[in-house]
């Protein structure tokens, strides 16, 4: 490794080290953990796991999603890559950890910047089927407030615009042969929605964490409402964003205040520990071990 590309992995973890910082920071760690201490440790451990298992779905749905012939990188490897992009979407402002991700792609997973790019229109093609039909399983069974009735027909409309397009795009776009490919469309949706199913789980473990007993369509109610409040990231980490949205749904599910808030605030610092915490572990690791060879 050069010392120029040496400074410029340096500096990437330093800027890195600066918005978790910042993101943990947001964080009221106080509350959190005085409303932790008050829920049973095993579920919040649950919680976690199931919150880490997003990133294994994710890492085989992008495996699934690069063009064939391009990118043979293992699962080890694009497990990283997924961690990493997980936590710059989760610190850095809108757009910048989804452009960062192409650029991940393209160095750490051997794509070409093409194919890195059609695995992201891909990736937000699948992430909003999966929601949509999210939001049609809680419209089933979970009478829907107003504002979110308004707010899933638009993003609904909006995923249904962006499947037309990339179908029309895939006639000319090489990259984007999945959507022709029944098998591999199939299990690109299987990934998506192990996904979100993964997610679910988590938010039911600390639900039980604090003993209370939502149902199942609650529990997708406000996993709705998460989904509709961080569609478009706020940084740090859609903190307030998404204990708001929480909130609401706890609240709207009849849940008292201090329920609710509880539910929202540990649950969202379950969720970032892994998807934030696992990609900054491994740039850390890449980061020492390159200096650690570079000063031998």
């Amino acid at each position: 490794m050069t010392p120029r590309h040496r400074a410029a992995l340096v500096l990437a973890w330093l800027v890195a080290t600066f918005l978790l910082v910042v993101c943990a920071r947001s964080i009221e760690w106080t509350r959190a953990i005085e409303l932790a201490a008050t829920a049973r440790p095993g579920w919040l451990a649950v919680s976690v796991v199931a919150n880490a298992a997003i990133l294994t779905a994710w890492a085989a749905f992008w495996r699934t999603l690069v063009p064939r012939g391009d990118g043979k990188a293992s699962y080890a490897r694009m497990f990283e890559v997924v961690s990493v992009a997980s936590a710059l979407m989760n610190t850095v402002p809108f757009g910048g950890g989804h452009a960062s991700s192409v650029v991940l792609l393209a160095r750490r997973a051997g794509t070409t910047h093409k194919s890195a790019l059609s695995v992201m229109a891909l990736d937000q093609l699948g992430e909003g089927i999966a929601k949509v039909l999210a939001f049609l399983l809680v419209a089933l069974i979970v009478p829907l407030p107003a504002w979110m009735r308004a707010s899933i027909t638009t993003v609904s409309l909006a995923v249904g615009a962006w499947f037309v397009a990339l179908m029309i795009a895939s006639r000319w776009a090489a990259g984007l042969e999945v959507l022709k490919d029944a098998r591999r469309s199939a299990l690109a949706m299987c990934c998506v929605l192990a996904m979100k199913a993964a997610e679910v789980v988590g938010i039911v473990a600390v639900q039980h964490a604090f003993g209370i007993a939502v149902p199942f369509g609650g529990t997708l109610l406000v996993f709705a409402a998460l989904v509709l409040a961080t569609m478009l990231p706020v940084a740090p980490a859609n903190l307030g964003t998404y204990e708001a949205a929480a909130f609401v749904a706890y609240r709207y599910l009849g849940l008292a205040p201090e329920q609710a808030l509880g539910l929202a605030v540990v649950q969202h610092v379950c969720f970032l520990i892994p998807t934030a915490g696992l990609g900054y572990a491994f740039m850390s690791a890449r980061t020492f071990s390159r200096s650690a060879m570079a000063s031998q």
